[in-house]
């Protein structure tokens, strides 16, 4: 049997690549994913995916400058390369020397029709989006075992808020069958009764990420009675979970600093709260010692007689007012009463009589010519005494008219 060192045998698998005249200018069709340029090399790198799989490309600067668009992941690209080995490594990629743009990829486009499909559906809207507990007691976690994620969201949870219990299921967050798996786990920490999940996977390339978008995982989010927080690789990594989930964290550190508060800051809020509480507590407690030095030193507790005197001060007032209204009253009635009297005077017969007039009466009624007949005996009453007469004759109305 023959025994090699890994690199002769990297260096054996490289030549035969080498020498294989097919692969030394072949043209590749895929999509760009994960695509970065490096600053200071100026060398590119990326991988050249379809629905099935990918394989890393890089361009090296002299060829990456003669490129006449600028790479972004999604976009379908025919690439001319050459397969080789990376011996260091022992990575199997192409080495591109020509890019050329021929659309949009298939990936993309399926990715933002189930975006707008989703979106239709009322799956990203705010409104459905579940307010995050400020105080929570239990954090579902929802990750891999073996990822780094699940290290740093317990490492910033048990240092923020150490009084919090974790759940922890673990699901495969990449490769054929992570979606399920994370739907299955969602479901079942949906039912452990916590107060806010964390769904998480640390970076990796755009395919790494690939689960996080697929549809049912997506409505598994959405679904979840419990609010998720979405924190999948890196800050400038967005998937559909992001835009499903409830809050969504640039990274899974940053996922645990957002689902529990930091013990330290409460104990500050604390204190400043305590401390303002004895400031007002003092000033409360001196404002009642001033209201109850001002009822203890009132005069109606220094001097008994203080309030006998403010009511016999109160009693002579109303005493003077009352004196006062009747002596108005009695003035007023006694005018109107002269007032009358004197309009009664004037109206008297007897001022009539005292001009020179009688009253004849017969039978002590009060008659006048029309009534008398000759020989009729009357009663002429003047202002000063009275007289028995007898009638001589009458003189008719016209004369009496005559005379005056």
């Amino acid at each position: 049997m023959l025994t090699i060192t890994v690199s002769q045998l990297n260096r054996y698998v490289k030549a035969v690549l080498d020498e294989d005249s097919k692969l030394r200018d072949v043209y590749v069709k895929g999509e760009i994913t994960g695509f970065v340029r490096h600053g200071q090399s100026g060398h590119c790198y990326f991988r050249l995916a379809d629905e099935g799989t990918s394989i890393k490309a890089v361009i090296f600067r002299q060829n990456a400058e003669l490129l006449k668009f600028d790479p972004e992941d999604g976009m379908a690209v025919l690439a001319r390369a050459s397969v080789s080995v990376f011996e260091r490594k022992g990575n199997y990629q192409l080495y591109v020397t020509e890019l050329l743009p021929t659309g949009a990829g298939l990936m993309s486009a399926a990715l933002s029709q189930r975006k707008a499909r989703l979106e239709a559906m009322g799956v990203f809207s705010r409104e459905n989006k579940k307010l995050l507990p400020q105080f929570p007691e239990r954090v579902g976690i929802v990750t891999s075992k073996e990822g780094a994620a699940i290290h740093d969201i317990k490492t910033v949870i048990q240092r923020r808020w150490p009084l919090c219990v974790l759940v922890f299921i673990h699901a495969q967050v990449q490769g054929n069958g992570a979606a399920a798996s994370m739907c299955k786990a969602l479901e079942e920490i949906d039912r452990a009764v916590c107060d806010v999940i964390i769904l998480s996977r640390g970076g990796g390339s755009a395919e790494d990420l690939l689960s996080f978008n697929d549809e049912e995982l997506v409505l598994a989010v959405y679904r979840c009675a419990t609010p998720v927080i979405s924190a999948v690789g890196h800050e400038t990594d967005f998937t559909l979970c992001d835009f499903a989930a409830d809050a969504r964290a640039p990274t899974p550190s940053a996922a645990a600093a957002l689902a529990v508060p930091d013990k330290d800051e409460m104990l500050r809020k604390i204190d400043f709260y305590k401390r303002e509480l004895i400031v007002k507590a003092k000033s409360l407690t001196q404002r009642k010692h001033t209201d109850l030095y001002r009822v203890r030193t009132h005069p109606a507790l220094v001097r008994r007689q203080y309030i006998l005197d403010k009511l016999k001060e109160t009693l002579d007032m109303r005493r003077k007012t009352l004196y006062n209204s009747k002596r108005i009253i009695m003035q007023s009635s006694q005018l109107r009463l002269t007032q009358r009297a004197e309009l009664l005077d004037s109206l008297s017969p007897l001022k009539v009589l005292g001009r020179g007039y009688a009253i004849a009466r017969k039978d002590t009624r009060v008659i006048g010519a029309s009534s008398l007949a000759a020989q009729d005996e009357l009663e002429l009453i003047f202002s000063d005494g009275a007289a028995r007469v007898r009638v001589i004759g009458i003189t008719q109305e016209e004369a009496v008219n005559d005379a005056r």
